[in-house]
């Protein structure tokens, strides 16, 4: 009798034991998902919007010459247009007409503008203010997408009548948004960074423009000038503006694929 009073003491410690254990191990458990959590929450602002690739947007000039394409492919161009096309000098006609769909712009476009300045952060307030101007310096019109100069300045090397002669001639083509909202061009927000994730992005920055073609779509023109005094150059500019309705804009890390912010806003 003794004997089996033993084993049955022996047993039910051995259950307590097991419990204990248990109990012991789904705390610890709790505690770590618990320690996990935290850790989440505090890093969700980088680590829930990180793509861990690059940030690649669509190509402005891609996005042009499928619209140009698409347009003068609707009906049968005049000599005058067959011209134009071979040495692509834009018409200066609105594209009102463009189908989006044949086009394949029938969805959300993502512009992606790297930013080499407005940047200033406050380390003791965790603050990063951007205040980043889009636009062109020589022109304020809209925000710049692609800038592409080809030839040679004369600036300070030739005088004007002598410009095109020795070969000083540029070529410009730039592309430009136009937002819908008049004369807005500048970026601005304030996005709470800390100090670690402000050293890891290492300046590398840029604005995410969301948004979709709105009519009419998109304008070209070209201009040219005569070489004078202060820029012995003969110029000839196209540029070429798209008209999108934006609908977000981020900031971004973009080589770490990491978005810092989806509040920033347009001003002038």
């Amino acid at each position: 009798m003794f004997h089996l009073k033993s084993k049955r003491v022996l047993s039910n410690a051995a259950r307590t034991l097991v419990c204990v254990l248990m109990l012991a191990e789904v705390g610890t458990q709790a505690n770590a998902a618990a320690v996990t959590r935290a850790a989440d929450i505090e890093t969700s602002g980088l680590e829930d919007s990180s793509s861990g690739h690059p940030f690649v947007g669509d190509d402005p000039l891609a996005i042009r010459d499928r619209m140009v394409n698409q347009h003068s492919s609707a009906g049968s161009p005049s000599l005058g247009d067959r011209v134009l096309s071979l040495i692509r000098i834009p018409t200066g006609r609105q594209r009102h007409n463009t189908d989006l769909t044949v086009a394949h712009l029938d969805r959300d476009l993502t512009f992606v503008v790297p930013v080499p300045y407005g940047m200033r952060y406050q380390a003791e307030k965790h603050l990063l203010t951007v205040n980043v101007d889009l636009s062109d310096d020589d022109n304020h019109a809209g925000i710049l997408l692609k800038k592409t100069i080809s030839g040679p300045s004369g600036r300070r090397l030739v005088v004007a009548p002598e410009a095109r002669s020795k070969g000083f001639i540029q070529h410009i083509d730039m592309i430009e948004l136009e937002s819908g909202e008049s004369k807005k061009t500048t970026v601005r927000g304030r996005v709470t960074l800390s100090r670690a994730a402000y050293a890891e992005a290492n300046g590398d920055y840029a604005i995410v423009l969301m948004g979709r073609l709105v009519p009419p779509y998109l304008n070209d023109r070209i201009d040219h000038s005569d070489p004078t005094d202060d820029e012995p150059t003969d110029i000839t500019t196209r540029t070429t503006r798209l008209y999108v309705d934006i609908r977000a804009i981020w900031l971004v890390s973009p080589q770490r694929g990491v978005v810092l912010s989806k509040a920033l806003h347009l001003s002038k």
